[in-house]
């Protein structure tokens, strides 16, 4: 079974988490309360370049996460997708909804 690693860092206005591995039904248990809980205080930001699967579980809590996010004021920002969370997004549909950055400057 594949595993999640995340690693935490504080900027000035966003809260960033650095996702690597698998997120989906098996590994986001922790984090899912986690980041429902900080998007209600901050901006976030997932870099999600490390990965390597998104299953439609893990895509479902991101889309939860990410409604969230805009009903307290806040963004949840996506960073650098790997090409295995930009293919789950696109299934969506809904990709371009999504705040994407490639750089943390972006943040608005």
């Amino acid at each position: 079974m594949d595993q999640l690693a995340i690693t935490e860092k504080d900027g000035a206005n966003y809260h960033l988490y650095i996702l690597e591995g698998a997120l989906n039904a098996y590994t986001m248990g922790e984090f899912q309360n986690t980041l429902y809980e900080a998007v209600i205080f901050k901006n976030i930001v997932l870099d999600m370049s490390e990965l390597v699967e998104l299953d439609p579980s893990g895509v479902g809590f991101l889309m939860a996460a990410f409604n969230d996010a805009e009903e307290y004021g806040h963004k949840l920002y996506f960073l650098s997708l790997s090409n295995e969370a930009e293919k789950a997004l696109a299934a969506t549909g809904f990709k371009n909804e999504f705040h994407l950055i490639n750089s943390i400057t972006e943040i608005g």
